[in-house]
């Protein structure tokens, strides 16, 4: 009896080890949990770039010198969020901030008017993987902007304690208002009146000045 005893007992040990290396066989996430190794790395990039929607190629930034923008002319921005590192992100919150005078036509998520931005979220992005999204808007209220002004649209992320972020720039210059000088030597005053109504003014003032001395010498005469 006590020999059966015995070796009951040492069934009893040997299937409990069994068991125990089984579950961790078949399902390693039981004991791992959700702990990652120590050559896992969590990082992920936001790149943002623009473009007027006349050109085919986006840009990190738009210099005065290549466009001004004006008031309802088009403009698109391009987010692209990419995971860098190799580790699965979930839920990432993403935010593009807007500059002023734009008026949106068409953008991901949700706008937040109080905060002047776009908001959305990534439900999930796997290691080298990208996700790419697209805004348009309209130049407006640019009646209100005197001089040449610089704009900067900025996107930012969120995820697992890591943040990124990136900006684009473009320049904004009502039609019909004053524009600095690259060079800073002066001012060059755009006239409301077109460049067409300009020439006209430019001949009527020549015909009047001639008009004038042709007067002038018939009273003298000479």
């Amino acid at each position: 009896m006590k020999q059966v005893n015995k070796n009951y007992s040492k069934i009893l040990f040997v299937l409990l080890l069994s068991g125990l290396f089984g579950i961790k066989l078949i399902n390693p996430s039981f004991v791992k949990a959700d702990s990652y190794s120590s050559d896992e790395q969590k990082t992920i990039s936001i790149d943002k770039k623009l473009r007027s929607v006349h050109d085919s190629k986006y840009v990190d930034n738009i210099s005065s010198s290549t466009k001004t923008f004006s008031q309802g002319e088009l403009i698109e921005f391009y987010v692209k969020v990419t995971n860098t590192g190799d580790v699965n992100l979930k839920n990432i919150k993403v935010t593009d901030n807007l500059p002023p005078f734009l008026k949106l036509i068409f953008y991901p998520g949700k706008y937040n008017s109080v905060d002047n931005k776009i908001e959305w979220d990534i439900y999930e992005l796997n290691p080298g993987h990208s996700q790419k999204f697209l805004i348009r808007a309209k130049i407006d209220q640019a009646s209100l902007v005197n001089t040449l002004t610089k704009e900067t649209n900025v996107a930012k992320l969120w995820v697992d304690g890591i943040e990124a972020r990136d900006d684009a720039t473009y320049y904004i210059l009502s039609k019909g208002k004053t524009e600095v000088v690259p060079d800073g030597k002066g001012e060059i005053i755009i006239p409301v009146t077109g460049s067409g109504d300009l020439i006209f003014q430019t001949i009527g003032v020549i015909s009047m000045g001639l008009t004038g001395l042709a007067m002038r010498k018939k009273i003298r005469g000479y």
